[in-house]
This record gives C-alpha cells, sequence and structure tokens, in this order.
C-alpha cells in the first residue's frame, strides 16, 4: 500500500474529550498516535452510550471510539514518580505532544513544554484547552457546552422564541480539535525545516470564532447583535418552497426560491403531475406562481404597500406546497426534485446516512475489524480522499493494549 500522509511520525497524546478528535485526524492519516490514559481510562471511556451488544466499559464506549481510531493506548499513572517518569521517557521519543489539560497541569508533572523542549528542541507541542494558555480566564472551568457557550454558537442557534440553544454534538471540542491538528501540522512543517519546534497554543473559544460567520463583523461595523433567526433566516416571514418542509417520515430543505437551480414553475409542475396542484392554476395565484423566485418576492417586500396583499397569497402557496411534501417521503422528494434540478435537500438522520445512495458508492464507510468482539463493525469514512496518501481508519485500542510493547520499547 501506497505511505500514508504522516508516515513516520510519533504523537504522543495526554488527551481526553476535548483533544482526542486531533490525534484522530494524525492517526488516520498514518502518524503513530500513542494515548497515555490513566487507570481505569478517561472520562470518555466511561461516557454512554455503549455497544449494545458488549458489556458496557471502557472497551465499548462509542463516543471514545469515534474519536480515538487508529491509536495506540498506553496506561500510566501520571500522579506517581515511576508513571511522570515513563511519560516523561515517552514524550521525549515523539516528534509531537498534544495535551488538553488546564494550564500549568502538564509542567506541574514535570511534562510541561518548557521542560520538554530543553531536552528536545525540535519537538512540537500542542496545548488544547477552553480558553488558552493566558489572560484571566485560561484556568476557569470548561466543558464541550461552556465552550458553546463563551463562543458565541449558542446564542445563534435555535428559532426566535427559543432560549440560547447548543449545537447537537460537542462541536466545541471538535473545532478546537480540528483547529490543533491544522496548528500541529504547520509546527512540524516548520520543525522539519528548521529543526525548531514551538508551542500550539489552542483555545475552543476561539476555534469556534468561524461558526460564527458574519456575527461579530456585525457588532463591529454595525453595532447590531446578531440573533437566532431559525429556519427562516434573515427573512421576516415564511415563504412557499423555502426552508424546512416535513414529509411523511422525516424533513425536507427546500431553497427553491434561492438564485440556484430550477424555478418555482418546475415545483408546480410536479405537484401537477400528482394531481397536488389545488388551485394554484387558479387566479390570484396562478400568475404569481408563475413568476415565483427570489428576486420577485424581495420585490415584494420592498414595497409595504404592495405587500400587504401579497402576503396572504404567499402564505397560501405555502400550505399548498406544504400538503404535497407531507405526502412523500424525504428520500422521495430528495431524489425526484433533484432530478428536477430543484433544490431540495433531505434533512438526514442518522438511518438516512447510513442508507445513502451516495455514501455507498463511494464506499465511504470502512469496515473496522472488532477482534476482541468477534465481528467486524462499520465506522463512518474519513472527511477527505488523498489519492497518493490515503487515510486509513484502524480500529480504536482498548484500554492499555500496547502498555506492554512501548514500556519494552523504552527498555521497561
Amino acid at each position: 500500500m501506497t505511505d500514508r500522509a504522516l508516515e513516520g511520525l510519533r504523537v504522543v497524546e495526554f488527551c481526553d474529550e476535548l483533544g482526542s478528535y486531533c490525534g484522530r485526524l494524525l492517526a488516520d492519516l498514518g502518524a503513530e498516535v500513542i494515548k497515555v490514559e490513566p487507570p481505569g481510562g478517561g472520562l470518555q471511556r466511561r461516557t454512554p452510550p455503549f455497544y449494545k451488544g458488549a458489556e458496557p466499559g471502557p472497551d465499548t464506549a462509542i463516543g471514545f471510539w469515534v474519536h480515538n481510531t487508529s491509536k495506540k493506548s498506553v496506561v500510566l499513572n501520571l500522579e506517581t514518580d515511576e508513571g511522570r517518569a515513563k511519560a516523561k521517557q515517552l514524550a521525549l521519543t515523539a516528534d509531537v505532544v498534544i495535551e488538553d489539560n488546564t494550564p500549568g497541569w502538564m509542567a506541574d508533572r514535570g511534562l510541561g513544554f518548557e521542560e520538554l523542549r530543553r531536552e528536545k528542541p525540535s519537538l512540537v507541542y500542542t496545548s488544547i484547552t477552553g480558553f488558552g494558555q493566558d489572560g484571566p480566564h485560561a484556568k476557569w472551568a470548561y466543558s464541550d457546552i461552556v465552550g458553546q457557550a463563551t463562543g458565541g454558537i449558542m446564542t445563534l442557534a435555535g428559532e426566535m422564541a427559543d432560549p440560547p440553544n447548543t449545537v447537537y454534538g460537542n462541536q466545541s471540542d471538535v473545532s478546537a480539535s480540528v483547529q490543533a491538528a491544522q496548528g500541529t501540522l504547520i509546527a512540524v512543517l516548520h520543525a522539519d525545516a528548521t529543526g525548531e519546534g514551538q508551542h500550539v497554543d489552542v483555545s475552543a473559544q476561539e476555534s469556534l470564532s468561524m461558526s460564527q460567520e458574519t456575527a461579530m463583523q456585525t457588532w463591529d461595523l454595525q453595532k447590531r447583535n446578531r440573533v437566532r433567526t431559525g429556519e427562516r433566516g434573515s427573512l421576516p416571514l415564511t415563504l412557499p418552497a423555502l426552508g424546512v418542509y416535513p414529509t411523511k417520515d422525516g424533513y425536507v430543505q427546500l431553497m427553491i426560491l434561492a438564485p440556484a437551480g430550477a424555478d418555482f414553475p418546475v415545483l408546480v409542475d410536479w405537484m401537477r403531475e400528482k394531481g397536488m396542484v389545488g388551485d394554484l392554476d387558479e387566479e390570484p395565484y396562478a400568475s404569481l406562481c408563475a413568476t415565483l423566485n427570489m428576486a420577485a418576492v424581495t420585490q415584494i417586500l420592498g414595497n409595504p404597500e404592495s405587500a400587504a396583499g401579497q402576503v396572504p397569497l404567499l402564505m397560501h402557496i405555502h400550505q399548498v406546497v406544504a400538503d404535497f411534501f407531507a405526502t412523500l417521503t424525504s428520500v422521495e422528494a430528495y431524489e425526484e426534485g433533484q432530478r428536477r434540478t430543484l433544490l431540495i435537500g433531505i434533512v438526514s438522520t442518522p438511518k438516512n446516512l447510513a442508507e445513502n445512495t451516495q455514501l455507498r458508492a463511494r464506499n465511504w464507510f470502512a469496515q473496522l475489524d472488532f477482534d476482541y468482539l468477534g465481528q467486524e463493525l462499520e465506522f463512518p469514512g474519513p472527511p477527505y480522499r488523498l489519492s497518493e496518501t490515503p487515510a486509513v481508519i484502524e480500529r480504536p485500542p482498548r484500554l492499555g493494549e500496547h502498555t506492554d510493547a512501548i514500556l519494552a520499547e523504552l527498555g521497561g
């Protein structure tokens, strides 16, 4: 097989929830990532859900599996002199160290950046924390929900009538890990070229800045706070074929009024073929449907006098469209709509993704051999395709699976 992109790079990881996905990204690309874990494992190994076909425990936590593929596991107790000594010896064999502890925690155990760089100047040392290594909040308590809140995305998530919403999944942790992987590889390139390592300081709060898109700039330039707008976005009212519509078994997202894809009359043709056009072929609706696009809607909304008469018509058209999509499954609406070049996207459930014909056709899912469970399990594939140095996902390690081999390599 062709060498993987990061073949030959050794990474020693001291991470739990916040930074483990960074290590996974590097490991799937071929780096040797050695995860140092405490006796009994970290929080990820003890957090449900667990694989339903086995006893709940540190080797069956699905969340741990997802964030720790392709790694090796070494158990060391960093609260003992022996454990700290072995951890330091191991770290000094690495090209990269990744850690996600409170600032100062690693240094207190003789494993901080300054301590290690004195003995290995080329070492890249990546610290992933909630708020960074300095500043008044550096040592404040952090969890993913805290990151989402202080990063600003909670105030932008949800419907207008909602309180602030968390985005599903540990998006603060994952965002920080993605940015950490990027910063780490930039530092590795520099170290390869100059022999000079450096400290890569990653803040989860700062990593979420791009998730806000223009929110901060809107305040800077307009002194106006962006707020939750829900599915409608910045539009002041519900418009036909624009937004989330229920189907027989889920939802689809329609963007048919957007300036791309086929226009609204193509949707009306489809509804007519299905006998679901209702009264849209009659006036006053027919003329409006024939010219309905975002430019026309913008013109209507820009003229308050005409808008007063048009809004009830638009709401009626919206309801007829909603009645039509309620007769279809999400897959039917998505696939037939796309065949007609209408901008329709399925609001995919995990089941939809597992059955998705596009993902299946591209062989995106990976079959991982969980030998200790006696079966193969299917995992989502890598987030990129490299033609010459491919990412290859391997099963996550059992707790301490590689301890003996790694310590023997160190001479103990």
